[in-house]
């Protein structure tokens, strides 16, 4: 499988890139490729970062720097509910941004999370800790 190139997703009613992987160069899908859907793209704090499936494995993308998402993988997600951010760490790379609750004047810090649904990097976060819904994830992925 290993395409260099494949096709992602982004925002509903947006139109789909192309990700070139060994550069992390998105373009916009022309008609003409003939390329695997294999994931999705989506912005945080001004980077667009690319979550997809490739030869049975989940990966995050951000540029030319890949992250395999698994078991072997340091992957962190919290808030700080003062200054109302969120921080994201894999590896070693970290990404700060505010909160999708930031403006949310009903948001309860003690109600049942939906960190998951809201921000695609707990949904990031939320598969590396859940070994069955990251490997469903990837079969649904892998079959494009």
């Amino acid at each position: 499988m290993s395409e260099t190139q494949i096709v992602v997703r982004t925002l509903p009613n947006r139109p789909r890139l192309v990700l070139d992987k060994p550069t992390g160069r998105l373009t916009p899908v022309t008609g003409s490729e003939a390329l695997p859907v294999r994931g999705f793209a989506f912005p945080v704090e001004g980077k667009t970062f690319v979550q997809y499936a490739e030869d049975g494995r989940m990966y995050l993308q951000l540029e030319a720097q890949r992250w395999e998402i698994g078991p072997a993988s340091d992957v962190r997600y919290g808030h700080n509910f003062e200054k109302k951010t969120t921080t994201f760490t894999i590896d070693g790379f970290s990404v700060e941004y505010e909160a999708w609750w930031a403006h949310d004047p009903t948001f309860n810090k003690f109600a049942p999370e939906r960190d998951q649904d809201e921000d695609p990097l707990a949904y990031v976060y939320h598969l590396y800790r859940n070994d069955e819904e990251r490997k469903d994830y990837i079969l649904r992925m892998m079959e494009g």
